[in-house]
């Protein structure tokens, strides 16, 4: 605080600024060759990632269809193979009825009009000898004596008990 007829320092004292004038500092020349184009140059950025962009949607795109079709591929070929097993067990049950002791037998009566034999229509043949053969009667083996005899009376009596 300055009093009645009292100054300041600040006011006293006077500051001589030199003019400011070219202290080194020159402007630069104008450079005639900058092209024009160098401002397009984020466009074309831009425009390459928008690309790129736009190519891994189609990749993606396709992927996802490539993946559908071959889902829909493996679906049907899952419906045929359901189909080939249903085919086979229907083939190896005909087979197996084909096969059957008790529908080969009903084939035979039924078509063939086959029957069965009685005791009185069995042939036996004795073969001792491979050069001779000699017809049997049921009535010479019943009668007869002999481990032969034994043996066909012990099969014919196992195949009538499971006839």
């Amino acid at each position: 605080m300055a009093y009645r007829g009292q100054s300041t320092a600040a006011e006293k004292r006077e500051y001589e600024f030199p003019e400011i004038e070219n202290y080194g500092i020159t402007a630069l020349p104008e450079n005639k060759n900058v092209k024009r184009g160098a401002k397009k140059a984020p466009y074309v950025k831009y425009s390459l990632m928008i690309l790129c962009m736009f190519a891994m949607l189609l990749c993606v795109l396709y992927s996802n269809s490539r993946f559908a079709e071959l889902t829909l591929e493996a679906d049907s070929m899952r419906a045929q193979l359901d189909e080939l097993k249903s085919e086979g067990n229907a083939l190896n049950a005909k087979r197996e009825q084909k096969y059957n002791l008790a529908y080969v037998e009903q084939m035979a009566v039924t078509k063939l009009g086959m029957v069965k034999q009685d005791k009185n229509q069995i042939i036996y043949l004795s073969i001792s000898n491979p050069d001779k053969v000699m017809v049997a009667s049921a009535e010479d083996i019943e009668n007869g004596t002999g481990i032969v005899s034994g043996i066909v009376k012990s099969f014919n009596a196992v195949v009538e008990y499971l006839n």
